[in-house]
């Protein structure tokens, strides 16, 4: 367990704007080589293209791959990644990790967590992770906002029900009322499961869907994941099926990223910046 969790305040004595200032810890619970093997950029980079910050301004720790969570927490927020593991495995790391953000919400870490992180998370207030009932859900989904989803300064700007880029195979289930933080709030659903966004407490919001994806890099894990896809019936065997997936994905891009660069705008303006 980390011993001390103390944001750097000195960046916030500095006349620059809260974008320039700002600096994030970066928790990738995937593993580098499978992202490096298909042809994809780190997962680093998709995160700081979605918040539009430096990527010297996002300091990351692979923690799948071992590296150790740091004692104190250099950064104003944390950002959660997703993985290809599922929260609930019983891996040493995986246990730190839960036990980390525990102790991050408890010093009044701002988080923002994403897809594995947003079930890891969830878990940790008492809510269960386990295979969705309906099975993967891959491609583009559609977020619908609950009221509480609505007032929520995360939503800021965007309509009730949009469009995301998502996959993922387990599902957050049974969410408390309440925990040490405050209260649970489930504030997007989606096309066939709940609680695909959450409020925990007044500091961390969590995300089943993938902000950071765009349709390339959709388009990349559908090539590696075609033969699973189409078994599953998620996508139809034929190239025909596969062009026409693909130019879905190509259809909604610029739509989604604009969207979710908001999104991640909001949690800045609204969730780090107060922290500066």
């Amino acid at each position: 367990m980390a011993r001390a969790y103390v944001l750097d305040q000195r960046s916030a004595r500095r006349p620059l704007h809260v974008r320039q200032r700002c600096r994030l810890l970066f928790l990738n619970m995937q593993e580098r080589d499978p992202i490096r093997d298909i042809g994809l950029t780190p997962y680093r980079d998709w995160i700081a293209e979605v918040t539009r910050l430096a990527p010297e301004q996002i300091h990351v720790v692979n923690v799948a791959d071992g590296e150790p969570l740091p004692d104190t927490i250099d950064a104003h927020a944390i950002i959660g990644g997703g993985s290809g593991h599922s929260s609930y495995e019983e891996l040493p790391w995986i246990r730190r990790v839960k036990q980390y953000l525990t102790e991050a919400q408890r010093r009044g870490v701002p988080e923002l967590h994403i897809c594995w992180s947003h079930q890891a998370k969830a878990e940790t207030v008492g809510a269960v992770c386990k295979v969705g009932h309906h099975g993967r859900r891959f491609g583009i989904e559609r977020l619908t906002l609950t009221p509480a989803g609505r007032r929520d300064p995360l939503f800021h700007g965007l309509p009730d029900s949009f469009e995301v880029f998502t996959s993922h195979v387990d599902a957050v289930y049974d969410p408390p009322a309440a925990c040490e933080f405050g209260p649970v709030t489930e504030l997007a659903r989606g096309e066939v499961y709940r609680n695909e966004a959450l409020a925990i407490g007044p500091t961390a919001r969590t995300l089943q869907v993938h902000p950071e994806l765009t349709a390339g890099i959709t388009a990349a894990l559908a090539r590696v994941r075609r033969p699973q896809l189409v078994a599953e019936g998620r996508l139809g065997p034929s190239e025909v099926d596969y062009a026409a997936f693909l130019e879905s994905l190509d259809w909604a891009d610029r739509e989604i990223r604009a969207r979710m660069r908001t999104l991640l705008d909001n949690w800045l303006r609204y969730y780090v910046a107060p922290v500066l």
